[in-house]
């Protein structure tokens, strides 16, 4: 996943000691899971077989859609950069 700004503010946070103010790191937790999500429902939308695969091997039952959904085009994905 890439990083987000929240993660660069606990960086600094954690190793420079930046002043923080109180409640801080609830409002960046809340943050970092909304983007972290956001990354996942992105991954699973590029590589549904892949998704589907793990799930299954965790115990979901997974079925195929019977009218499968529009795929991007392979070169239109995100999820494996040149």
């Amino acid at each position: 996943m890439r990083p987000a700004l929240e993660d660069v503010l606990l960086f600094l946070q954690r190793e420079f000691a930046i002043d923080t103010i109180p409640g801080w790191r609830a409002v960046l937790d809340e943050h970092l899971r909304n983007w972290r999500l956001m990354q996942l429902k992105t991954a699973v939308r590029d590589a549904p077989d892949a998704a589907a695969q793990v799930l299954r091997s965790l115990g979901y039952s997974v079925v195929e859609p019977t009218v499968p959904a529009a795929r991007q085009a392979p070169e239109d994905v995100k999820l494996f950069w040149p």
